[in-house]
């Protein structure tokens, strides 16, 4: 009589099918990959990317710079350079500029190159005072002025010598200035077309007599003229007043 077997297989297999060691099932063709061989993929796989990265920024770079044109290089000139470039080239149209000669110089130069005539009728002598009133406490200023009034510059004796400063209140002769004159002397003084020169007096309002003696005092307040002269040239008299 035959004895039933342990219920294994012909090609020792269990009757569950699986292995007689016990294990899971095998399938025809199936590997199981290491961890090193996936971790050799993974960073071959990250390398690539990088590499790809870095050929489109380098395509981006090269795209920008032929839209902005090519580099000008060696054709710039220094600043220090183009600074002075330009302040020679802005000066340049004025570098054989020559100044118009002013007319009116001219005829001025050449009247007082040669020798100057005296001065005739074109000399006009005037008298006048800085104030037409003055106050009980306020010295009246003389004044006489020289002025060419002819067309062509001349010379005058304009010295001390030759000025009378001469205050009158009718025919009373109140203040000569040749009465105390200390000194006099000669001062020649040329005078262009126009030019006017003016000498200054101060009076003190004392009379005055010939010889410099006392005349009695001060004048009094009233009206009174002045009448200057430049040697035979006299003025027309200038009135004020003294309160």
């Amino acid at each position: 009589m035959a004895q039933k077997g342990s219920g294994s297989t012909p090609h020792g297999r269990s009757g569950n099918g699986h292995d007689d060691d016990g294990g899971a099932p095998r399938h025809p063709g199936s590997r199981r990959e290491s961890p090193e061989v996936y971790r050799r993929r993974r960073l071959v796989a990250a390398l690539a990317a990088g590499v790809l990265l870095v050929l489109v920024a380098v395509g981006l770079v090269s795209a920008v710079a032929g839209m902005l044109g090519p580099e000008e290089t060696g054709d710039a000139p220094a600043p220090d350079e183009a600074t002075a470039s330009a302040a020679a080239a802005s000066q340049e149209p004025f570098a054989d500029f020559t100044p118009r000669p002013d007319e009116s110089a001219p005829a001025s130069e050449s009247a007082t190159e040669g020798p100057v005539e005296e001065c005739g009728a074109e000399l006009a002598v005037r008298a006048s005072t800085d104030r037409e009133s003055y106050a009980e406490d306020v010295q009246p200023v003389l004044v006489l002025t020289l002025e060419n009034t002819g067309e062509d510059p001349c010379r005058v004796n304009a010295g001390t010598s030759r000025m009378v400063y001469e205050v009158t209140s009718g025919s009373d002769t109140v203040f000569d200035s040749r009465h105390c004159q200390a000194g006099s002397e000669d001062a020649e003084v040329t005078l262009e077309p126009g030019q006017e020169e003016s000498a200054r007096l101060t009076w003190n309002r004392a009379r005055t007599a010939e010889g410099c003696t006392e005349a009695g005092g001060e004048a009094q307040p009233g009206y009174y003229r002045l009448v200057t002269s430049l040697g035979e040239r006299t003025a027309d008299p200038a009135p004020f007043v003294l309160e």
